[in-house]
């Protein structure tokens, strides 16, 4: 070898020293940056003529485990998931309450059955009768709160997902830029820093949604989702979240999508993909759930159960009389009109009294003797009443008044045969003397046959959603484009979905929904209702309880009927006995003490959201409701535990693979120090032999 060739080799060995001494001290200056993976120099022999002539560094290698680091991904997506989850899940707990507690919803309908038996022991004091009055309104108030909390709940996880989404964006044009960058620069030999930060970016996107990366040639890489969907390409994408305004009661929000940026012209290119359901993990995933799914069962489950209280202490309500009798009783509005069925079999007696509570005249009604239509029921009870007493339909709400001599009316059930249409006597099903009210409901049973007139204008819209606020099928029914029968109505549903759901009338005139089992989970959903039925002002998913808002707005309407709330004598404590003189006497409590009774008394109760159907009484359902919901909250608690911990031990898996370790470091700098002074020996040594050389 030539003292020239000495020079270059050993110059070439101090440069690789050099270049080692530079890796390492960034390593050791790195050494509590999170996500750094540790480097590490490359070299290899320099050849000339088929000799050695020193060394070459021909790369800045990142120590890294791309298994491995995929498998922390996966598992911070995971973790991600149920602590996004568990953060809203603990503000529900906030909001439900302890279960064993007496500051709950159960807790406050339990005081309304120690009113009801406070008000039996003293059935003329008013100071009673406000009681109950009061116990029913801040019960009423505790639903409200919290349907309205719920609510509030899906409004700031929609904000959150905004907020979710506008980082996933600004970390995908990080990913792309970065993408060029390293892309750029191959001629070069270290990428090492680009690396690095693209793996920091990729790993807090790993936080907020599941990611895979593909490898795209050039030191290039994609992104998708664990569902395939492709968030970065050699184009970037950006996801789209339409952000309401405002969140209603059963409110189905827009699916996400996703565009993808035309690199030349910057032109955002729709790919018509909705992505909800291809998101499986993630804080973005996390915050879906309980947005889409968590949030809405329990507003379902809250309502339900608040219907079927109010339904509850009504149908009690309705078998009794306020004393003296009340000179008018006003239903709800139901939505029925004089030529609908009644439905109704068995038998009620429509009674008008005088000031003392005597009967004055009574229509016995055989339901099954007379007509088929609520027009037959009207002048049926009219007419054996001559005058005495008026039933009349208008707009969807029937009216009992007391008329002539009469001051007041009450309707009794036969006790032998009761009037009964779906489980409810007459009065109960019209609401006449409801002591609570909610809009709408509670009840949907109709009495509607195929064959009724639907009677309704406007257009409805239906969509068939998923789980994962996916959309498996939308269907509009125009009423007056179709035949005018409710047959005509359940058609067009069944044409408008396609199979994918199936509808009918039961015996009682309720819309009954099956959901196909390939779509298992599945709801059907109202996304617009502008429907009418003549003019009751009643739309058609009020009026059967299509969709989930008409079931979950009962928790924030529910309240003591007006009239009674501004006049608590008309709370309904008597019974009506037509052997007895006077029929209806003062101090009669057997309605308080029903109303008491039913705190203890089993009940059907069809389920809702996650809530099973059961018999149970009231506060058992309740209670039942509040225990899932804690029940859940150890769940995800449990669930971001362990996730958490998987997390935690691959994350100590990567650090032993990439991490940096100081005492290594140090030995790698002793090494490459050694190595950098042998070189300028050398160096030294041969410059000493030219001077000779040169000197001779």
């Amino acid at each position: 070898m030539s003292i020239t060739s000495a020079m270059n080799a050993a110059t070439s060995g101090l440069l690789a020293a050099q270049a080692g001494i530079a890796i390492t001290s960034d390593n050791i200056s790195n050494v509590n940056t999170a996500g750094y993976a540790r480097k590490t120099v490359v070299q290899d022999t320099r050849v000339a003529a088929g000799a050695g002539v020193g060394v070459d560094i021909t790369e800045v290698r990142r120590i890294t485990d791309r298994f491995l680091n995929e498998e922390l991904r996966i598992a911070t997506a995971e973790a991600s998931r149920f602590g996004a989850m568990g953060e809203v899940q603990s503000q529900l707990t906030a909001l439900l309450g302890d279960p064993t507690g007496d500051r709950t919803i159960v807790a406050s309908l339990d005081k309304i059955f120690a009113a009801a038996g406070t008000l039996a022991a003293s059935p003329e004091t008013t100071a009673t009768r406000s009681d109950l009055i009061d116990t029913l309104s801040r019960f009423g108030d505790d639903l409200d709160r919290t349907a309205e909390g719920v609510r509030d709940l899906r409004r700031q996880t929609d904000l959150r997902i905004d907020e979710t989404v506008n980082e996933i964006n600004s970390l995908l044009a990080d990913l792309h830029d970065l993408n060029n960058r390293i892309s750029g620069r191959q001629s070069t030999s270290d990428n090492s820093g680009l690396e690095d930060q693209r793996a920091r970016k990729l790993d807090r996107l790993a936080e907020l949604v599941d990611v895979r990366t593909f490898d795209l040639g050039d030191n290039v890489i994609g992104v998708t989702t664990a569902g395939g969907l492709t968030l970065l390409d050699r184009s970037p994408r950006e996801l789209v979240h339409p952000a309401a305004d405002s969140v209603e009661v059963g409110q189905v929000f827009p699916n996400l999508s996703i565009v993808r940026i035309d690199t030349t012209t910057g032109a955002r290119i729709d790919t018509g993909s909705s992505i909800d359901s291809r998101i499986t993990s993630g804080e973005l995933k996390g915050l879906l759930e309980m947005r889409d799914s968590v949030l809405p069962d329990l507003a379902n489950e809250l309502g339900a159960w608040a219907g079927h209280v109010a339904d509850e202490f009504n149908r009690v309500h309705n078998d009794f009389t306020a004393v003296p009798a009340p000179a008018t009783l006003t239903g709800r509005n139901t939505g029925a009109v004089g030529t609908d069925p009644h439905g109704f079999t068995g038998i009620a007696a429509f009674h008008a009294f005088d000031s003392s509570g005597n009967i004055l005249a009574t229509a016995t009604v055989d339901f099954g003797a007379i007509g088929g239509t609520v027009n037959d029921v009207i002048n049926a009870v009219n007419a054996g009443l001559g005058g005495l007493g008026t039933l009349s339909l208008a707009n969807g709400t029937m009216q009992f008044s007391a008329g002539g001599a009469a001051t007041g009316v009450g309707i009794a059930q036969d006790a032998a045969n009761p009037s009964d249409m779906g489980g409810r006597g007459f009065s109960h099903r019209f609401g006449l003397n409801d002591l609570v009210r909610t809009t709408p409901g509670p009840g949907f049973d109709t009495a509607l046959t195929t064959a009724s007139a639907h009677g309704f204008t406007g257009q409805m819209t239906l969509s068939l959603v998923g789980p994962s606020n996916e959309r498996a099928i939308s269907g509009t029914v125009d009423f007056g484009a179709i035949g005018g029968t409710m047959g005509d109505v359940v058609s067009a549903l069944n044409t408008a979905f396609n199979g994918t759901a199936l509808f009918s009338l039961d015996a009682d005139g309720a819309l009954v929904t099956n959901v196909g089992t390939a779509f298992n989970g599945f709801s059907v959903e109202i996304v617009n209702d502008t429907s009418l039925r003549g003019t009751t002002g009643l739309r058609f998913a009020d009026m059967f309880g299509l969709g989930s808002r008409p079931v979950a707005e009962m928790a924030t309407t529910l309240d003591v009927r007006s009239d009674i709330a501004a006049q608590p004598g008309r709370i309904a404590t008597g019974a009506i006995d037509a052997a007895r003189i006077p029929a209806i006497g003062r101090g009669d409590n057997a309605g308080a003490i029903a109303l008491q009774a039913l705190g203890d008394a089993d009940g059907r109760f069809g389920g809702a959201g996650r809530l099973p159907a059961m018999t149970a009484t009231l506060s058992e359902i309740g209670a039942d409701l509040l225990g899932r919901a804690g029940q859940a909250a150890n769940d995800i608690a449990t669930r971001a535990n362990d996730r958490l911990a998987l997390k935690d031990e691959l994350g100590q898996r990567v650090s032993e693979v990439s991490g940096v370790n100081l005492d290594e470091e140090m030995g790698h700098l002793i090494t490459f120090q050694t190595a950098f002074n042998a070189s300028a020996r050398v160096i030294s040594a041969t410059r000493d032999m030219l001077d000779a050389l040169i000197n001779i």
